[in-house]
């Protein structure tokens, strides 16, 4: 369920949405996400490599492909408010809460 949401573009979840956006550029599409924290109303993103795609389907993929394997913990996710700015440790452990959520969704 919560694959088709996010590529959709928007997974809700009670403390924190994550959003995925493509952006396109010489025939590459570049997967984004985005964490957003509703309590601090501020918006952090993955730091991570996530590999383009050819089409704008194969970049959601790939996107949904990371955030997988960041469940089951295979990745770190790498969390900024800015290219200096680490995401502060509060936003780590409401991502992880989240993901957990995701985990025992299966």
């Amino acid at each position: 369920m919560w694959r088709k949401e996010l590529a959709e573009g928007y997974l809700e979840g009670r403390e924190i949405a994550i959003e995925l956006t493509v952006g396109g550029e010489c025939g590459d599409y570049l997967p984004s996400l985005a964490i957003y924290d509703k309590e601090r109303d501020m918006w952090y993103y993955f730091d991570n490599d996530i590999p383009v795609g050819t089409t704008p389907d194969e970049a959601i993929k790939n996107a949904i492909e990371f955030l997988e394997r960041v469940i089951i913990g295979l990745e770190k996710p790498v969390l900024k408010i800015s290219p200096v700015k680490d995401a502060p440790r509060e936003v780590y452990e409401k991502l992880e809460r989240f993901l957990k959520g995701l985990r025992d969704e299966g």
